[in-house]
């Protein structure tokens, strides 16, 4: 606009301002403001508006040279605060030139101020620095007493001084400023020593912040701490070679009774806050939490832990903590589940393929088919079709198996076995062999059992050659056959090193060895020594076995249908060799040799 100044109103004179920067459209720093009327307002009602005039501060641009864009002159403002008008006067910046004394001299004349020392007003203009100072200091030659200006935030959380020099009068004191802030309603998180500081050093016409509020300390919100991950995801194991094993997926998180899956972290009520003026601000409590139990889980006595009260696996179901004692696959167990480890019982709906593994506390129940898989169970495996083991499919029970059909497999069960067929498996049971059902068939390979084995058809047309025994520990039996095996290797190393020993000492009696000779005599020497003193102490263990598998003769092999050529029937240490059919029959042992009797079943 072409005018240099406008005059505007306002209820209050930050108010006034802002209406006059807005129509000027420039900023505050841009602008000179002389108050040509205070205002006046009683309880919050304005009865008289602000009246003040601004002008615009015009900046010389010169085109050679850049740092003159940002020259500014000079300004000054008055303020009136607790009931004393002040002098604001800015420094030029710049190139600019300093506010004229003159100028200023015209403004407070409007506003009836006279006899004004002009001596001081000029050198007070002249400054390159912000300068405040009492109008009162420049009328007459009273002396004036140093000052204190105090704002507020308008947050009302901290509270800035700014320290005017005695004019001829005497210095401020703590006690005055601290009065003086006391006076504005500044009552809270005063610092003393902040005060003292600033006037000790004497630090004029500067902002400092000498009082601060307390800000509230919100409450936090209680929370709920699982120890356990919630949001388990499918992570394959890294093997030491660095490559990944996808059957350990690591999908179940398994804990045992008693074990702390959860805890509860209290919510609390927060600390109040203060603003500088004294007032209170409340700081907002935190919101309480409280455990979801689902099952087979309880609270301490406390109420801050949440503990498992059955083995199993630990999962959040609808926002629930729960401890399945039963863990069900829906499909197949393979790339997509891993293998499974858990402290329960397992239930797979589908099939387990070839190469994964289950392992349990519980009892391990398979809907579909077991491929070559391990299966290893605290309690009963029962496979609901049967397993086709491929010659590496494994099931070891700490108590009975029950299937369909078993074929190409190892079985171990401290109890019972039970099937309808079995080919080509090799089986133990600490108890008793049940082969019954429609087939009723054993065929191929090794059956063991402690008390019994029951079968329709053992053998087969083809003369398939089988085993069958009882009357025997499995377990015992299977550390003979390994101790005889472990025999036979000693025998065949201490043979090869006698005839090292046999040849170095006949190279001995023709003269002196090498000493190389001689070391790997010495050493030959030695390793028959631990070689002898081996096979003497596994030799007294398998006399040992021998005599206890000699001993057992109970047990007996049952036969509703036909015993066919080709099978090889053991009670205790007695053997007895199907070279006929036998027809519904039961094998016992009298006076240590197997007789064949009626059908006992």
């Amino acid at each position: 606009m072409e005018n240099n100044f406008i005059i505007v109103e306002g209820k209050t004179f930050d108010e006034a301002v802002e209406q006059g920067l807005k129509t000027l459209d420039c900023d505050r720093e841009n602008v000179t403001i002389e108050v040509l009327e205070e205002g006046k307002s009683v309880l919050n009602v304005t009865l008289k508006k602000h009246k003040i005039k601004m002008t615009k501060i015009h900046k010389p641009v010169s085109k050679n040279d850049p740092q003159e864009s940002l020259s500014e002159n000079g300004r000054f403002e008055i303020k009136t605060m607790d009931q004393e008008s002040f002098l604001y006067i800015y420094p030029p910046k710049g190139g600019g030139s300093p506010v004229s004394a003159d100028e200023i001299a015209f403004a407070l004349q409007r506003k009836q101020i006279d006899n004004m020392n002009m001596e001081k007003l000029k050198a007070f203009a002249a400054k390159r620095d912000l300068f405040i100072v009492n109008i009162n200091a420049l009328t007459g030659d009273n002396p004036i007493d140093g000052q204190v200006i105090v704002e507020i935030s308008k947050d009302v959380m901290t509270a800035v001084v700014t320290l005017l020099p005695p004019e001829g009068g005497r210095s401020l004191t703590t006690e005055e400023v601290v009065e003086k802030l006391n006076k504005n309603h500044v009552v809270f998180g005063i610092d003393e020593n902040k005060i003292q500081e600033i006037l000790t050093h004497e630090r004029y016409y500067q902002k400092h912040i000498v009082a601060t509020g307390a800000a509230p300390i919100q409450g936090t919100d209680g929370k709920i701490n699982y120890l356990f991950n919630v949001n388990a995801k499918i992570k394959p194991e890294v093997l030491e070679d660095g490559k990944v094993d996808f059957k350990e997926l690591n999908l179940i998180q398994n804990v045992k009774k008693g074990d702390v899956v959860a805890e509860r972290i209290m919510h609390t009520e927060g600390t109040d806050g203060m603003t500088v003026i004294g007032r209170p601000l409340k700081a907002k409590s935190g919101k309480p939490i409280n455990f979801k139990k689902g099952k087979n889980v309880v609270e301490s006595s406390d109420g801050l832990q949440l503990i498992a009260d059955e083995d199993g696996q630990v999962k959040v179901i609808e926002d629930k903590v729960s401890v399945l004692q039963v863990f069900e696959v829906n499909g197949n167990v393979d790339n997509a589940t891993g293998n499974i480890s858990f402290n329960g019982r397992v239930v797979v709906k589908g099939n387990v393929a070839t190469g994964f593994k289950i392992e349990c506390d519980g009892d391990i129940e398979v809907l579909g088919v077991v491929e070559g898989a391990t299966l290893i169970a605290e309690g009963n495996i029962i496979l609901h079709k049967g397993i086709q083991g491929n010659h590496s499919g494994k099931l070891i029970s700490k108590q009975d198996i029950v299937a369909r059909y078993m074929e190409n497999c190892y079985a171990k069960a401290a109890g019972n076995i039970l099937a309808d067929a079995v080919m080509h498996c090799n089986l133990e049971s600490k108890n008793k062999i049940t082969v019954s059902g429609k087939r009723g068939l054993i065929v191929g390979g090794v059956v063991r059992a402690n008390s019994e084995i029951a079968a329709k058809y053992i053998g087969s047309t083809m003369a398939t050659s089988t085993k069958i025994e009882v009357g025997i520990d499995p377990e015992l039996k299977e550390r003979y056959d390994q101790l005889k095996g472990e025999m036979e290797l000693l025998y065949k190393n201490k043979e090869n090193v006698m005839k090292a020993v046999e040849l170095l000492t006949k190279m001995s009696k023709m003269g002196p060895l090498p000493p190389d000779k001689e070391q790997i005599l010495t050493k030959s020497i030695s390793t028959n020594a631990y070689l002898e003193e081996k096979i003497e102490k596994i030799n007294d263990e398998l006399v040992n076995i021998k005599y206890i598998l000699q001993t057992l003769s109970g047990g007996k092999i049952n036969v509703s249908a036909t015993v066919y050529p080709g099978v090889k029937l053991f009670i205790g240490n007695s053997m007895y060799f199907v070279r006929d059919q036998i027809q519904c029959s039961t094998f016992i042992r009298e006076n240590g040799e197997i007789r064949i009797a009626p059908y006992m079943g």
